[in-house]
């Protein structure tokens, strides 16, 4: 049990091995700061979280159930009504369930003063997931 303290706590460690399987994938968390100047975004835009894309229906993932029977995904055309997510790592895993069938994209979602701007951040592509 020592070594599991020495380690730090459960938290600590799961966030590691998260930190870790993400710079796997060359994916590493910038400041909004940068984010906002890069793409132009107003300064009073706020982050809705992450929110997964269907390339080319240009669709947004709302629903998702998956349960040992079957998986059950329901799609909108607006990116307001996708599922949002807070943690990249969670629509990630989602993501690579949808992208077995269509070209995936995770994306950022602002709502600004006049519109929602949705940012794709990163393609899913399932070779980077093969073992």
């Amino acid at each position: 049990m020592g070594q599991a303290k020495s380690r730090g706590t459960k938290e600590q460690r799961e966030a590691e091995a998260k930190k870790r399987r993400l710079e796997k994938l060359n994916i590493s968390e910038r400041p909004i700061e940068e984010i906002y100047k890069e793409f132009d975004l107003p300064n009073d835009s706020e982050f809705l979280g992450y929110i997964i894309n269907i390339v080319e229906s240009d669709e947004f993932v709302a629903k998702f159930e998956d349960t040992p029977d079957q998986t059950n995904i329901a799609y909108a055309k607006i990116p307001d009504l996708g599922l949002r997510f807070e943690d990249f790592s969670e629509a990630l895993d989602i993501a690579k369930k949808v992208a077995e069938k269509y070209k995936t994209d995770i994306c950022f979602l602002f709502e600004t003063s006049d519109q929602f701007r949705v940012i794709p951040t990163f393609t899913v592509n399932l070779a980077d997931f093969a073992h």
